[in-house]
């Protein structure tokens, strides 16, 4: 998406790929490359800052928050403009603002479905939910930011599931208990 489609002069992303060697492309879409290139429409602006803050959250990759923020900063001054599309230039701009809330949910049967279902029961902006099976927790199979937090948390003995709440890459003690969990995401700290 970057090397294809953010153009670093106008510190944005375009809604047609930068040329490329090669035969032009076929068709109107081909034609109007060829000519200018524009910023994405009002509804789509906002997704590649969103897709590379919550991508950096994951997998621990720097850089891709820098590119969002300032491909966000370059629509501050027209934002006023966007109207009805303005809702998603916030949500945008809060995943960025806002500390990253990360579940994991590591089990399987009724249990971890329960865990799981409650984790994505409310939407948070900056919040991850993700499902993993306990053999899914070796190391060459996570992200590295992920995999230093699960791997050095120790499962809960006996349960069947567990989840772990981790706020900024600070994370609580496994949580086996449904309750728990909705205790730990309904606290902000």
């Amino acid at each position: 998406m970057i090397a294809s489609f953010y153009d670093q002069a106008a510190e944005a992303f375009n809604d047609v790929a930068l040329a490329a060697a090669g035969p032009a492309p076929l068709g109107a879409l081909g034609q109007n490359a060829s000519r200018c290139r524009t910023r994405p429409p009002l509804p789509a602006t906002p997704l590649p800052p969103q897709a590379l803050t919550r991508l950096e959250q994951l997998s621990g990759r720097k850089g891709f928050r820098e590119i969002a923020e300032r491909t966000l900063e370059s629509f501050a001054g027209v934002v006023e403009h966007f109207g009805l599309y303005a809702g998603s230039y916030g949500l945008a701009l809060e995943r960025l603002l806002l500390d990253p809330v990360e579940v994991v949910v590591v089990g399987s049967g009724p249990e971890a479905e329960r865990l799981e279902a409650l984790a994505l029961a409310r939407f948070a902006v900056n919040k991850t939910v993700l499902r993993l099976m306990p053999s899914q927790l070796v190391a060459d199979a996570l992200p590295e930011s992920l995999a230093e937090t699960l791997l050095h948390a120790p499962a809960p003995a006996g349960a069947e599931a567990w989840a772990l709440v981790c706020r900024n890459h600070s994370c609580l003690p496994p949580i086996t208990d449904a309750a728990a969990l909705a205790e730990a995401l309904k606290n902000p700290a």
